[in-house]
């Protein structure tokens, strides 16, 4: 298994991959903060909300995905990255969605991811990805864990870094 810093790594370098010619990327943090780590995900946007420019947006969604991924499509982005978690404390990963129905994790969500874009209806000119960050706490009324808080503030780094290398994020 890897260490959590190669895994970023890994992640950061497949999203300059991913977002090489993006036109427009919107990111929806998606989570519930009332069950400890997976607040993550809105944890993340909460990060990466300042740099909202008109190729950048970030979106904290809470536990409304639905709404946030019709509204995203709406924005008609060129890619569309979804931050979540999921029950596995030990990974992070970069996913077509596609992928999710072959993967280990399951969504905390009542609505599985996969078959929400399906029913919403991708756009084909829109790309998207799933970011998911493994965590273990969805204990409700708990609080995020201190690994969680590091797991967020890397997340969002790789995120932003890719972002400014695609040129879609101004480097400061």
């Amino acid at each position: 298994m890897q260490d959590r810093d190669s895994q970023y790594k890994l992640v950061e370098n497949a999203l300059r991959g991913w977002l090489a010619g993006a036109e427009k990327l919107i990111v929806l943090g998606v989570g519930n903060e009332l069950r400890g780590d997976d607040a993550a995900g809105l944890l993340v946007a909460r990060a990466l909300r300042v740099f909202n420019s008109k190729r950048f947006k970030v979106v904290e969604c809470g536990a409304t995905v639905e709404d946030c991924i019709d509204y995203a499509f709406g924005e008609k982005p060129s890619h569309l990255l979804i931050v979540d978690v999921f029950p596995d404390g030990n990974r992070l990963m970069l996913l077509d969605p596609a992928d999710l129905k072959r993967e280990t994790p399951v969504s905390t969500h009542a609505i599985p991811l996969p078959l929400l874009l399906e029913a919403l209806g991708k756009p084909v000119e829109t790309s998207v990805k799933i970011l998911g960050i493994g965590v273990e706490n969805f204990e409700l009324g708990s609080t995020v864990s201190q690994e969680c808080l590091k797991n967020v503030s890397k997340v969002a780094e790789a995120i932003r870094e890719a972002a400014e290398f695609t040129g879609l994020l101004k480097r400061e």
